[in-house]
C-alpha cells in the first residue's frame, strides 16, 4: 500500500499547488473587479450629480422663462426699464422702444438659456444611463468574481486536506512497513491478481536477484530488467514486480522461441502478452510489439491461475509467488532499516 498513498501523495501535492495558483488569480481578479467597481460607483455618483444639477437648473430656467412670458402677455413689454437693465444693455434713448427692445432681448436670452439648460440636461442623463450601465455590468462582474475566488477557496482548502492526509497516510505505511519487517512476513497469496499497481520498486527487484543464487545469461544489467518491468507494467496495468524474463514462444516442443528488436522490447513482449491473459478484451498503451501476441483472453486474472497455461509446469504459479514473496520479505527488511522508502518509481502513464 506505500507506493499506492506515494502515489496519491505526489497526485495531490500538484493539485495543491494548482489550487493555490488558481485561489491566487481568482483572489486577484475579484480584487481587480472591486476597484472596477469602485470607480464605476465613483463615475456614477458624479453622473447622478450632475443630471440632478442640470435639472434644477432647467427646472429654475423654465420657470423664468415662464414667467417672462407671462409678464410680456399680461403688460404688453410695457414693465420698467431699470427692471431689465441688469440683464442686457442696449439703445434707451426712445423709452417706449427701449422697453420693448430689451424685453425681446431678455426673452430671446432666456429662451436661449432654457435651451442650453435642456441640452444641457440631456448630456449629464446620457452620461448618467452610461455610468449606470457600467456600474451594473462591474457589479455583477465583481460578485462573480468574490464567488469565483470563494469557489477557489473551498478547493484549495480541500486539495491541501487530501494532500497533508496523503502525507500522514503515507507516514504510517512506512510505519507499517517497518514493523512487519521486524516481526517478518507471511507468504503472499496465490490468488494475487494480475492487473494492478506494483508493491516493489526496480531497486527491490535488483538487490534481490544480486542477493540470490541466481545469475544472469544476458549481457543487459539486472538494473535495467527491473526498472522494464516496473515502467512497462505500470504503463499496462500489470503487476510488473512479479514478472520473470520468461522465453515467448519458446514451447516445449519448439526449437526457439521469438526474437525481439531490444531487451526491453521482449520485457514489453510479456507484459502485453500476461494483459492478453487476464482481460477478455485488452487494450494497450502502446502498439503492439509482436501482432502473434495474444493468449487465452481473460483466462487467467490471478497468477495461480497461470499454471499449466502458460507454462506447463503444474507448479508454475505457486513457484512464481514463492519467488514474488521472497522478494516481498527482502523488501520489508529494507523499509525496516530505514531502506527504500524513497526509491524513484516510474513516471505514471499518460492516458
Amino acid at each position: 500500500m506505500l507506493h499506492q498513498h506515494e502515489q496519491e501523495r505526489d497526485e495531490a501535492a500538484p493539485d495543491r499547488l494548482n489550487a493555490a495558483q488558481f485561489l491566487e488569480a481568482a483572489n486577484v481578479q475579484a480584487y481587480n473587479a472591486g476597484l472596477a467597481q469602485k470607480k464605476a460607483q465613483t463615475v456614477f455618483d458624479e453622473a447622478e450629480r450632475r443630471r440632478t444639477e442640470a435639472q434644477r437648473e432647467l427646472a429654475v430656467e423654465r420657470e423664468r422663462l415662464s414667467d417672462l412670458t407671462v409678464r410680456a402677455y399680461v403688460s404688453g413689454g410695457t414693465v420698467g426699464v431699470e427692471e431689465y437693465r441688469a440683464y442686457v444693455s442696449g439703445d434707451t434713448t426712445d423709452i417706449e422702444g427701449g422697453r420693448q427692445l430689451m424685453f425681446s432681448h431678455v426673452l430671446a436670452r432666456q429662451q436661449r438659456v432654457t435651451d442650453q439648460a435642456e441640452r444641457a440636461l440631456a448630456k449629464a442623463r446620457a452620461a448618467y444611463d452610461e455610468a449606470r450601465s457600467v456600474l451594473i455590468l462591474t457589479t455583477a462582474f465583481a460578485t462573480d468574481r468574490v464567488q469565483n475566488a470563494e469557489r477557489m477557496g473551498l478547493v484549495a482548502l480541500s486539495a491541501a486536506e487530501r494532500h497533508e492526509t496523503a502525507i500522514v497516510e503515507v507516514a504510517a505505511a512506512r510505519d507499517r512497513l517497518r514493523a512487519a519487517g521486524r516481526r517478518g512476513f507471511a507468504l503472499v497469496p496465490e490468488t494475487t491478481p494480475l492487473i494492478g499497481l506494483p508493491r516493489l520498486s526496480a531497486e527491490d527487484l535488483a538487490g534481490w536477484f544480486r542477493r540470490s543464487a541466481y545469475r544472469p545469461r544476458i549481457p543487459t544489467p539486472v538494473e535495467d530488467f527491473a526498472r522494464w518491468f516496473i515502467e512497462e507494467g505500470q504503463a499496462e496495468g500489470i503487476r510488473g514486480d512479479a514478472n520473470n524474463y520468461s522465453g515467448i514462444g519458446h514451447c516445449d516442443t519448439c526449437d526457439s522461441g521469438w526474437r525481439f528488436p531490444s531487451p526491453q522490447m521482449g520485457v514489453r513482449a510479456q507484459i502485453q502478452l500476461l494483459k492478453s491473459y487476464a482481460l477478455a478484451s485488452p487494450r494497450y498503451v502502446h502498439p503492439k510489439v509482436d501482432p502473434r501476441l495474444r493468449g487465452p483472453a481473460g483466462c487467467c486474472p490471478t497468477w495461480i491461475d497461470l499454471t499449466t497455461v502458460w507454462a506447463t509446469d503444474p507448479t508454475y504459479g505457486p513457484k512464481v509467488m514463492l519467488i514474488y514473496s521472497d522478494i516481498v520479505a527482502y523488501a520489508l527488511s529494507r523499509r525496516a532499516a530505514g531502506q527504500g522508502f524513497d526509491d524513484p518509481r516510474p513516471p505514471l502513464p499518460v492516458r
